[in-house]
């Protein structure tokens, strides 16, 4: 006799489901928080706040060089409206000595002209004050020198010196700075007047009368030591300021039992003179990395984890080093404390869960019950009225009111006709609207109102004609405006716009009635000058003049929103006489300027030049080449074998190679880029493919190579393009190759604009029987979300991974990832760069299925393809 199961009810049983399903769900969800995305954000918020700790650090030297730079404008302003005289010092000493006064970190003020005048004035402290005048030309080598007391009292007497200000660093580097206004910083170095490290912020004057006059400002690394001495980093953190060869401008904190003397004695001398071991353990790592910007870092000093960031600090042509270091535990989160938030939360979630649990399962339960009281009813021939039933599921609403329903979608529908016969008669509307205003701004910016880049091109050849006519120069200016997307992300389209607008505005006021203002779109802006002179240096000099205002008027602040904000453009110039410029190539050269002035700087203008001309010639060499090459079939394939965890050969790799007539065989690595930024890299993948498919025919009539899978990398830009499946069916149908032997690598990158027709694109391939394998896997953008919905065959472990899987505990945990990730979701792993046997070793431990690299083979012709896998050799260096 069977047992029969215990009954039980509706409600309980989905109470209980839910309970179990909400419950782990919460524990799932939970941990996964804490491992994946709140551990990794606490220590990025500890190393963040460690970051503001540095940045407060840059700041306090913008506190103290930015007010000396903004001085010296003032200063320059005073000595360009009133020069100084050498006889009569009482308006420099009375301007300079309430600069002293008021600023915390000038300690003196010099200044020389190139006919060989010099002035110092010198804060002694208590109020004393002591001037130097110097003029070669009437007093030689005698120098007058006045003492002036704090009372008020006076001492002037004469020493014989060898003091020339003209041979000074402030004065030579302010002479030989680019610009006329730029401000020079000296690099360290010993004041002559107090014997005093320090540094010195010069400026080049041009006096009314033609000559030059170089005004500086002396700062002190005592004073500079200010930003680094007191500050608080962590509890036992340093804060220093180095140059680029290491030497010490601003000291840390001073450590216990050394006097004030001999710790400022150590200004200018190497770091290692300190004697502070974590600084030289972290310098000994930045040095390791390439002496590059290092914004947070952990290093290790005497088994301890200290936080390390090294900044540049531009300071005039130079740059300084800021030197950041604090022991990590000082910025360790309460694990505690959030240990026990978590514990409280999840509590209250469980609790939570259960309660609408319950809630729930009374809700569908209900309505189900009372159509079973219902059933029982009718059963027992009581067909009358049951009690409303009331529920949210779609299959028990429909059947108390099937009828109700279908009469108001009926009613929904007629009106969303009518609704939609409106909409679509005001389209028809907003287009003949539409069509009227292209067809009046067909020439014209709509933003601007400036000549778009149809109206600019008739402007251009029609200026190109003038030049040939009446033997004169043209330039041609491309400009862009600096950071302009950073502004409009921030502050919105609509205050870009403004901007915009305003830029236009400026532009027109900087030019002739005869010159042409253009936008081309975005911030990018043209200038055409027309009637220069036919010479080049003068045509270059009124080109500058006309971008010196350019730069100057974009330079002013703007108001926008209320609130003023600054901008600046980078322009590229280029000029043109008619005799055989085109349009197009003056807008190459001018652009491949405006990119140089972007790399100097900014907010700067730059000529094209021979070297720009060279570097765009050879561009245009090799892609007049690499077009040869494709029309005479240049390029080849080397394969790379694969093998499987038995060690055999099942397929290859087939990698691109340019078979040039003169350089013997290319790499990729100097085709791909410059094909993919031309379009080539259509045409030569399609040989890519063709040769693929022809040589899979050919491994057909091998009996050991028939078995073979091939696989081949597509670009992104391939692999979207419209005829790329028709590519794909012609090559197989053409050689007769099996598509089942076929396997396309794709790359993650791939899949971040438009997935769906990504999937689309690989499913249709799918159905001809080829396969896919995801490249690189997990070096991009991995998720689950996308990788269960493309149709994969393989994934491939990226060499990145596989090369230091063997020392790195973190790659190693990687590649066990992706094989159970893969083999999870029924994927086949291969890990490429596989080159010792110990590496293939502990990647068979982990469940990998099959590998690649130079343990196996280098890439080589398919004759030389090896007819099994070969036995595990030394490292063969990197894959």
């Amino acid at each position: 006799m069977s047992l029969a199961r215990p009954v039980t009810t509706l409600r309980r049983t989905i109470l209980v489901r839910m309970l179990l399903l909400v419950g782990g769900s919460a524990l799932v969800i939970t941990a996964g928080f804490l491992v994946l995305w709140m551990m990794p954000t606490l220590d990025r918020m500890a190393e963040a706040e460690f970051d503001r700790v540095a940045e407060r650090v840059q700041g306090r030297l913008d506190h103290t060089f930015k007010p000396v730079e903004q001085l010296l404008e003032t200063g320059a302003g005073w000595i360009a409206a009133d020069p100084p005289h050498i006889d009569r010092p009482e308006s420099f000493n009375q301007r300079f000595t309430a600069l002293l006064t008021a600023s915390p970190t000038i300690t003196s003020v010099v200044a020389g002209t190139t006919d060989g005048r010099g002035w110092l004035l010198l804060e002694q402290g208590d109020g004393r004050l002591l001037n130097r005048f110097t003029d070669l030309a009437r007093w030689g080598d005698r120098h007058r020198f006045v003492e002036r007391g704090a009372d008020g009292s006076q001492t002037d007497y004469w020493e014989t010196r060898n003091y020339d200000p003209r041979r000074r660093p402030w004065f030579t580097g302010a002479m030989t700075a680019a610009e006329g206004g730029q401000v020079h910083w000296t690099q360290p170095y010993t004041f002559l007047s107090t014997v005093d490290p320090g540094v010195t912020a010069s400026r080049r004057i041009q006096l009314p009368d033609g000559s030059s006059f170089v005004l500086g400002y002396d700062v002190m690394l005592r004073d500079l030591s200010s930003a680094t001495l007191d500050e608080q980093v962590g509890s036992r953190g340093f804060a220093l300021i180095l140059t680029e060869d290491e030497r010490v401008l601003g000291l840390p904190a001073m450590p216990a039992g050394i006097s004030t003397d001999d710790w400022f004695g150590s200004l200018l001398l190497p770091v290692s003179a300190l004697g502070i071991a974590p600084i030289n353990d972290a310098l000994a790592v930045w040095r390791q990395a390439g002496r590059q910007t290092v914004p947070v870092r952990r290093v290790s000093s005497s088994g301890e984890d200290w936080l390390l960031s090294q900044r540049p600090y531009p300071l005039g042509d130079h740059r300084l080093w800021v030197l950041t270091l604090a022991p990590a535990d000082d910025f360790a989160p309460p694990w505690i404390l959030i240990g026990t938030g978590l514990a409280g939360a999840l509590a209250l979630l469980m609790l939570a869960a259960g309660l609408i649990a319950h809630g729930q399962a009374r809700r569908i339960a209900q309505p189900l019950e009372t159509l079973a009281a219902a059933s029982q009813r009718i059963g027992a021939l009581d067909f009358s009225a049951p009690p409303p039933v009331s529920s949210r599921i779609g299959e028990i609403a429909q059947l108390a009111g099937a009828q109700e329903t279908m009469r108001q979608m009926l009613q929904r529908s007629q009106q969303s006709l009518r609704d939609q016969a409106a909409r679509l008669l005001g389209q028809v509307q907003e287009l003949r609207e539409a069509e009227e205003r292209i067809n009046a701004l067909a020439f014209y910016d709509p933003l601007t109102g400036l000549p778009n880049r149809r109206l600019l091109g008739d402007r251009l050849r029609r200026a190109l004609s003038a030049c040939r006519r009446h033997r004169q120069r043209g330039a041609l200016l491309f400009l862009d405006l600096d950071n302009f997307k950073t502004l409009n992300d921030t502050l919105g389209h609509e205050l870009g716009d403004a901007l915009l607008k305003e830029v236009a505005s400026r532009l027109l006021g900087c030019v002739r009635d005869t010159d042409t203002v253009a936008r081309l779109g975005g911030d990018e802006f043209v200038v055409v000058l027309e009637e220069l002179d036919g010479h080049i240096p003068v045509a270059s000099e009124e080109t500058q003049a006309v971008a010196g205002k350019i730069l100057a008027a974009l330079g002013r602040p703007y108001r926008l929103g209320g609130q003023t904000h600054a901008s600046s453009a980078s322009i590229g110039a280029t000029l043109f006489d008619g005799s055989g410029d085109e349009g197009d190539e003056l807008f190459k050269q001018a652009d491949l300027a405006m990119y140089q002035a972007k790399a100097e700087g900014r907010n700067r203008l730059c000529f094209y030049g021979q070297a720009m001309r060279d570097r765009l010639t050879a561009r245009t060499q090799l892609e007049n080449e690499l077009r040869e090459a494709i029309e005479a079939r240049q390029f080849i394939l080397h394969y790379q074998p694969q093998v499987d965890a038995a060690g055999r050969l099942i397929g290859a790799e087939a990698l691109l190679r340019w078979l040039h007539p003169r350089r013997g065989v290319v790499p990729p690595g100097e085709v791909i880029p410059i094909a993919e930024e031309t379009g080539l890299i259509l045409p030569i993948g399609h040989q890519v493919i063709e040769l693929a498919c022809a040589q899979l025919a050919q491994w057909a009539g091998m009996a050991d190579r028939a078995g073979l899978t091939l696989s081949i990398n597509v670009s992104a830009r391939q692999f979207r393009h419209a005829g790329f499946v028709d590519d794909v069916r012609t090559a197989l149908r053409d050689t007769g190759a099996n598509p089942a032997r076929l396997r396309i690598e794709l790359t993650e990158s791939m899949l971040l604009e438009d997935i769906d027709e990504v999937i689309e694109r690989m499913t249709e391939l799918r159905s001809l029987g080829v396969s896919f394998s995801l490249d690189d896997f997990g070096t991009g953008y991995s998720s689950l979300a996308y990788l269960k919905r493309l149709p994969l065959a393989e994934l491939k472990i990226d060499h990145s991974f596989v090369r230091d899987v063997l020392v790195d505990a973190n790659d190693a945990a990687i590649a066990r990832t992706i094989i159970a990730l893969a083999h999870t979701m029924g994927l086949e792993v291969i890990a490429e760069g596989v080159e010792t046997e110990a590496q293939r070793a502990l990647l068979a431990e982990g469940g990998c299925d099959a590998y690649q690299g130079y343990l196996f083979g280098r890439p080589a012709p398919a004759d030389e393809l090896p007819r099994t896998a070969r036995a595990p050799a030394p490292s063969l260096g990197p894959h």
